[in-house]
């Protein structure tokens, strides 16, 4: 889930891997979507799959099939949709998402496009259906309602990234509804003011898997590491923009609350 404001800023990432399978997203539009708001999940897909050279030894996925849809539900600023994983596999020691979905309300679809955070909450989300947060505590990284993250791969890059030498967990929110709560990384209730954790790009507060959007966002280092966690490669050393739309200016704009279905 995601709430209020966010602009892309992207952060370098220091692993080199290769994988002999891939990492695909097959994004399937069901319907309710307008050719511009599907080339906006097109992006986002893109962006994830830059980031990631496919999976750890011992798996082979190929692809993540994610329908992507739109249809009526309450109006603006209710209930955005859901989103998350729908089948799983475990393999080389891990449970992975090998489908998942994302329905959104088209009219909040529809402002979402108007005011500039569509591209902002389509990535957030799709994140959730390839396992940030959904497949946390299934993989061992989080144990649910303890607020600490302590995937090996993330933390070390949290301390670094984030300057916290001697952290033991990376915080993990517990506050906001059920769908906010243990799958996000924590900032102020409400996203209202700075954390002090701070990395070269930016405050926490203004990381793209916190549990509201701001008035920019950018994608960390930790959190290309916490896939590493669950089973992906990195790709690069770099993480690149998603283009057209890096360093979007999106303003503070309440959007509402997105329930997603974790499985």
């Amino acid at each position: 889930m995601f709430r209020s404001g966010k602009s892309l800023l992207l952060a370098p990432f220091f692993l080199l891997a290769a994988s002999a399978t891939p990492f695909t997203i097959n994004v399937n539009f069901t319907g309710g979507l307008s050719p511009t708001q599907q080339s906006v999940f097109t992006t986002a897909a893109n962006t994830w799959m830059s980031l990631f050279s496919g999976y750890q030894p011992g798996i082979s996925i190929a692809a993540l099939n994610i329908n992507a849809a739109g249809s009526a539900i309450d109006g603006i600023g209710g209930v955005l949709g859901s989103a998350g994983p729908n089948s799983v596999t475990n393999q080389g020691g891990y449970l992975l998402a090998t489908s998942g979905s994302m329905s959104f309300d088209s009219a909040d679809l529809a402002n979402m496009e108007s005011n500039g955070t569509l591209l902002a909450v389509i990535l957030h989300e799709m994140a959730h259906v390839m396992g940030f947060g959904t497949l946390w505590t299934s993989n061992g990284v989080d144990l649910n309602n303890s607020g600490q993250y302590t995937g090996p791969a993330a933390l070390s890059t949290y301390k670094a990234e984030f300057s916290q030498p001697s952290a033991t967990f990376i915080p993990v929110e517990l506050g906001g509804s059920s769908g906010t709560a243990n799958g996000h990384w924590n900032e102020v209730d409400g996203g209202g003011a700075l954390t002090g954790i701070v990395s070269p790009l930016g405050d926490m507060r203004y990381e793209l898997m916190t549990g509201w959007i701001n008035s920019q966002y950018f994608i960390s280092q930790t959190t290309v590491a916490s896939f590493v966690d669950i089973g992906y490669l990195a790709a690069s050393t770099e993480v690149p923009e998603p283009a057209p739309m890096a360093l979007l200016s999106i303003g503070l704009i309440a959007i509402g609350v997105l329930r997603r279905r974790a499985r």
